[in-house]
């Protein structure tokens, strides 16, 4: 027999999944959408914008601490009212799921460019999809288990790589040490901060996790290693392929992977690097849609969301469709949306549902 607290997300499973959600991003184009603002410095930003975001987050702990078991939609409902709070959890959904739309369709554009050019988008994006439904409809507690279980391997695959280049690292490229200025590092960190931001949604899943304390633990320690881990993969990328090289690489990271020999006779090693980058990319997008599903319902008083996950990852496919190409779809919307004006959004929703409760007294109540 099971009982309820084994059906929640511990710490190692809960670090694992914030591990994959958020660790990979230095593999898509938000490595060259940063470098284009502030250059050699780039792998500053995530410093910045991890401390912009824990700004909120620390909002929201207080928050999930107080209410104890319950999400942050049912809190914002609770604390804002009935009105405001749907506007919040519209808003939180419309958020989470077009970067669910965005996001798989920027990495369906990478596997059909890099590695399986003759293989069309549609069949690339149902196949992506249709994984990342089938993880996540096991139910979030087979994704963090799956997290936990692939973690090692995705992580010290994508490390080995920078051992193997290590060789052609030249530290003189990271010069001028802060790029554009200063100025520009902690303007483009605040802009971007939303690039840290997927912490924030994971509260909407509080009441699936073992306890506050489990929460708290796992999010410090994983979204530390996280700022860490992009920012030497971006100040790495710099050094392998120099400044403004590295500014018109759309994929720094797979072109890195490509260029790993095992000696004079083991080339095209790019196909270990890619399967394990693959499955943390199901993963992650297994959480997304989960997270978009389960807002979508507690924003609308949905009891079972479940249900609900078919539909929007065929949602996710026809809606991915519609940009017409990669620059479209990443130029475009991810950076001038996903990645900017969302940070904005990010940031003040807990800061406002914190503040409101501090003025109408929540935290007095019961202690």
């Amino acid at each position: 027999m099971i009982s309820p607290q084994d059906r929640r997300l511990r710490t190692r499973e809960l670090v694992s999944l914030i591990l994959l959600t958020l660790g990979i991003k230095f593999s898509d184009m938000t490595a060259t959408i940063i470098y284009k603002k502030v250059s050699t410095a780039a792998w500053m930003v995530p410093f910045i914008a991890g401390i912009v975001m824990i700004i909120p987050f620390l909002c929201v702990l207080a928050l999930v601490k107080h209410y104890k078991d319950r999400n942050f939609i049912d809190i914002t409902y609770q604390v804002t009212g009935k009105y405001v709070g749907f506007i919040i959890g519209m808003t939180m959904f419309l958020i989470a799921f077009s970067s669910t739309v965005v996001n798989t369709r920027s990495y369906v554009d990478i596997i059909n460019t890099m590695y399986f050019q003759d293989t069309s988008t549609v069949q690339l994006y149902i196949v992506l999809v249709g994984s990342t439904f089938f993880l996540a409809n096991r139910g979030l507690l087979a994704i963090g288990r799956t997290a936990w279980i692939t973690i090692p391997y995705i992580k010290g695959t994508m490390f080995l790589g920078l051992f193997f280049m290590w060789n052609k690292l030249f530290f003189g490229h990271l010069f001028p040490f802060f790029g554009n200025g200063f100025k520009a590092i902690i303007t483009e960190g605040v802009l971007y901060s939303s690039i840290t931001g997927d912490l924030i949604f994971f509260s909407v899943l509080f009441p699936f996790y073992q306890s506050y304390k489990s929460f708290k633990k796992a999010s410090f320690l994983a979204f530390g290693l996280v700022i860490f881990e992009i920012s030497i993969f971006l100040m790495f990328f710099v050094g392998i392929f120099d400044f403004p090289q590295v500014e018109f690489i759309a994929y720094p990271f797979h072109e890195l992977i490509r260029m790993i020999t095992f000696g004079r006779f083991i080339t095209n090693v790019e196909a270990l690097f890619f399967a394990f980058w693959t499955v943390a990319s199901i993963v992650r997008f297994a959480v997304y849609l989960y997270i978009s599903t389960a807002t979508f319902s507690y924003t609308l008083k949905v009891k079972e969301f479940e249900p609900l996950l078919l539909p929007f990852a065929a949602l996710t496919v026809i809606l991915g469709l519609i940009p017409e190409n990669p620059v479209t779809n990443v130029l475009v919307l991810r950076e001038n949306y996903i990645l900017s004006s969302t940070s904005v959004i990010i940031f003040i929703i807990p800061l406002t549902v914190y503040i409101v409760a501090k003025l109408r007294g929540v935290f007095k109540q019961n202690g």
